[in-house]
């Protein structure tokens, strides 16, 4: 979010420019201000020493995503005359004890988000055979492995434990019956959405942008972290930059919210246990729903296929160097405030579109297969280095039911993948919270696998969060709060809740709010 004029960021008075952006139809304050584990083995219970036969081995755990292994039976038998105790080894003579039967296949993973049903888990092999001994009675079946935790796509479903092995007996028994094999896991159910999943200890979101701090030294932003999280904060939304030193760049002297100051910033705020979203730009400048201006180092491409390669390979070396930073995002947007589309104009030194200067081609939202495209090489861009990541598109519709349904369902149709959606909400440009809250329920109800945030909100702080936190099935993920640090016509002004003082911050009154949310939420916190 952003003033018209990148010069007035910090200074701008919102009655005047409250009244400007109504008079001239902007739609956003972007017009005006932003240029689960490994299984644990089921362990083999020991079978007690004497006569009987030594306990059969533990099954193996589950595949991926499947519930550890129930314990293997225990093979009992009475003591035949003049056997001797044996690891696994012979005892006196005797009918053979049975066996204990297999360990129980485990159940199949839980599918995750969306995402194909989980792969059948093979049958366990079949438990030895005892050898002679007096009868001893057959151990009992192991007990099924519990469900474990999907992963990305829907979990694959455990494999079934192989079968413990039978209890050996004194020789000159007949042989003891081989134990049955083990069952085969269940498969998995299908997932929905896009085959992220949420990694992080909690389940609810109550973040905020903090990107314009990015320039403070370490120590200064450490601060505002530590306060942050005191009043129930978890989770920090940065944006990010194609080349902000281009030549109609953000900020042409130091690069601000380039990737290398996104991945410095965002470890340390991993470092401090807060999530992390990503909103790629795809800009050299602010992206909002009046201008998507086109990086200039991809003003070479002249097909939709060439303008996708870029941004396919861009978002995955950025990914990349995330990740080996230290900075692995929990979640990511594709793109910032796209209601338009994405990548359309050519721009000035101020990061303004060109009259007339269009890119030759473009992802404009009249031509949703080009869009399509485009959105799909970013998604692919993050799953090729990591599918858990969590992604969101995220327009400034939260007052527009149509709007935000058509989104969706062109992208859906496109094939585009993925598993949040997100909206500006603010008073000064999308009215009134009821009108958010008809929106977010309405699509709730249509798309029943979706998962929903407020990527960018001022006011109303507790009606954000609560219409969020609400929906149904825990499918409201949480809010971002747009710069809470600074004072400006997106928060009405003086609905800030940090003000920086030297090198530390204080909170201002609304701050109360997130302090009767840390109460409210706790469940899900």
């Amino acid at each position: 979010m952003r003033p018209l004029n990148p010069g007035f960021r910090r200074f701008a008075a919102v009655a005047p420019l409250l009244a400007f952006a109504l008079a001239v139809g902007c739609t956003g304050p972007d017009e005006f201000y932003r240029f689960n584990e490994a299984n644990q083995m089921g362990a083999a219970g020991a079978a007690p020493a004497g006569t009987a036969g030594t306990m059969g081995n533990g099954g193996t755990n589950g595949g991926t995503g499947g519930g550890p292994t129930g314990l293997a039976g225990r093979g009992g038998s009475e003591s035949g005359s003049a056997g001797t105790t044996g690891g696994g080894g012979s005892v006196g003579t005797g009918t053979a004890g049975a066996t204990g039967s297999g360990g129980g296949a485990g159940s199949g993973g839980r599918g995750g988000t969306t995402g194909t049903g989980g792969t059948t888990g093979t049958g366990g092999t079949t438990g030895s055979a005892g050898r002679g001994g007096t009868t001893g009675t057959a151990g009992t079946t192991g007990s099924a492995g519990s469900i474990g935790t999907a992963g990305a796509g829907g979990g694959t479903a455990g494999r079934g434990g192989t079968t413990g092995t039978g209890g050996t007996t004194g020789a000159g028994g007949r042989g003891g019956t081989t134990g049955s094999g083990g069952g085969a896991g269940t498969t998995g159910t299908a997932g929905t959405g896009g085959g992220g999943v949420n990694t992080l200890p909690f389940s609810f979101y109550i973040g905020a942008d903090v990107t314009d701090q990015e320039p403070q030294p370490v120590a200064t932003r450490g601060n505002l972290l530590t306060i942050m999280k005191a009043h129930g904060f978890n989770y920090i939304r940065l944006r990010t930059f194609v080349d902000p030193k281009a030549s109609d760049g953000y900020d042409k002297t130091n690069g601000y919210d380039d990737i290398a100051h996104t991945v410095d910033f965002g470890k340390q705020i991993k470092d401090a246990g807060m999530g992390l979203l990503v909103d790629f730009h795809y800009s050299d400048n602010w992206a909002d729903p009046g201008k998507q201006c086109v990086p200039v180092p991809w003003y070479g491409a002249t097909t939709i296929a060439e303008l996708s390669t870029l941004l396919h390979d861009y978002t995955k070396d950025a990914i990349q160097k995330l990740v080996a930073g230290g900075a692995r995002p929990d979640m990511v947007q594709i793109g910032n405030e796209i209601t338009p589309g994405m990548l359309i104009h050519r721009c000035n030194s101020g990061g303004q579109p060109i009259s007339g200067m269009n890119n030759p081609v473009t992802g404009s939202i009249s031509n949703w297969t080009n869009l399509g495209m485009l959105l799909k090489a970013g998604v692919a861009g993050v799953r090729e280095v990591d599918p858990t990541i969590l992604i969101a598109m995220h327009i400034d519709r939260g007052n527009d039911l149509n709007s935000s349904r058509s989104f969706i369902t062109n992208a859906t149709n496109q094939g585009v993948s993925f598993d949040v959606f997100g909206e500006s909400c603010y008073t000064a440009y999308q009215g009134q919270p009821s009108a958010w809250m008809n929106t977010f329920t309405m699509l709730a109800s249509m798309f029943p696998n979706m998962k929903f945030i407020i990527a960018e909100y001022g006011p109303e702080q507790k009606a954000a969060n609560d219409m969020i936190f609400n929906l149904p099935n825990n499918r409201g993920m949480g809010t971002f709060n747009w710069e809470p640090t600074t004072r400006g016509a997106w928060n009405d002004p003086n609905h800030d809740l940090f003000r920086l003082s030297g090198s530390t911050y204080t909170t201002q009154p609304d701050i109360s709010i997130y302090d009767q949310m840390k109460i409210d939420y706790a469940s899900r916190l």
